[in-house]
């Protein structure tokens, strides 16, 4: 069952070390974001640079490894018929293959990347 829940039910989702990146359990932020899970799959999502467009990152527990995708995806549909974006965007390294493939099988396109030290693919997803 997809829902919204507080700061404190999604710390479980990053307790994994693999799931620590940008995202310590003990200092994940409570204003200005929004968690939803599912299942083992936790989606923080944030306001974007650009009016209507969410940012998600996604924690997962590890019992949930390797059938993420349609919890992930019941998450980005709720999200999507409860703020109304334009777009989802998520952002990731480009050495990080596992994510950008979850990605693709999520729906999400390629629509950029940022030329920073450690190259950052932008990927969008709509319903």
């Amino acid at each position: 069952m997809t829902r919204q829940i507080t700061v404190d039910e999604a710390r479980e989702f990053f307790a994994h070390p693999s799931q620590r990146k940008g995202f310590d359990p003990d200092d994940l932020p409570e204003d200005g974001v929004a968690y939803w899970a599912d299942g083992p799959v936790c989606g923080v999502f944030r306001d974007f640079s650009w009016p209507r467009v969410l940012d998600v990152h996604c924690g997962v527990k590890p019992e949930g490894w390797g059938r993420t995708v349609p919890h992930a995806r019941a998450i980005l549909e709720a999200v999507w018929h409860y703020y109304a974006p334009d777009l989802i965007v998520a952002q990731s390294l480009a050495k990080n293959r596992a994510v950008l493939a979850m990605n693709k099988r999520l729906g999400f396109e390629v629509i950029g990347t940022l030329p920073t030290p450690e190259s950052v693919v932008i990927q969008a997803w709509r319903l």
